[in-house]
């Protein structure tokens, strides 16, 4: 059964940059083998104004990144089949989805952990369980600075 889970009040300072600029809404890829992590993942960002997909395993990760091109990828580290790090280190091998965002979320948190995950080339790293205020802070500044770079 899912748990129950109200949608946040998202500040302005938290909301994705103004949209209208960029013509789209950015589109997030929520990777995680657990529902609920997926679902309130989906809920905190859907509600702050980010357009969301989601992948159960490591293979409908890299099917969905092909298909969709999703400007962020929320990435567990641990997946069935393929595990997080090796899905990052595919993508950023990869010309067409090197510069993809990439943020990984993970139970594991020593830092051997976090380090294997920014030299996986993950561009963040997120420890479960996460806050959404949190989750909001840091998709709003690696939104704003895809927007910067572009």
């Amino acid at each position: 059964m899912p748990i129950p889970f109200a949608r946040p009040q998202v500040p302005a300072a938290l909301r994705p940059p103004d949209a209208s600029a960029r013509r789209e809404v950015p589109l997030v890829l929520v990777a995680d083998d657990h529902d609920d992590s997926r679902d309130i993942a989906r809920l905190v960002l859907e509600s702050a104004g980010y357009r969301v997909i989601e992948a159960r395993t490591g293979l409908e990760v890299l099917t969905l990144v092909v298909a969709f091109h999703p400007s962020i990828i929320l990435l567990d580290v641990v997946m069935p089949g393929l595990d997080g790090w090796a899905i990052a280190r595919r993508l950023r091998a990869d010309p067409l989805t090197c510069g993809t965002t990439i943020i990984a979320l993970t139970a594991l948190s020593g830092a051997a952990d976090r380090e294997e995950s920014l030299a996986a080339g993950c561009d963040e790293v997120l420890t479960k369980p996460i806050h959404p205020r949190v989750l909001l802070a840091v998709f709003h500044d690696m939104t704003a600075a895809t927007c910067r770079s572009r």
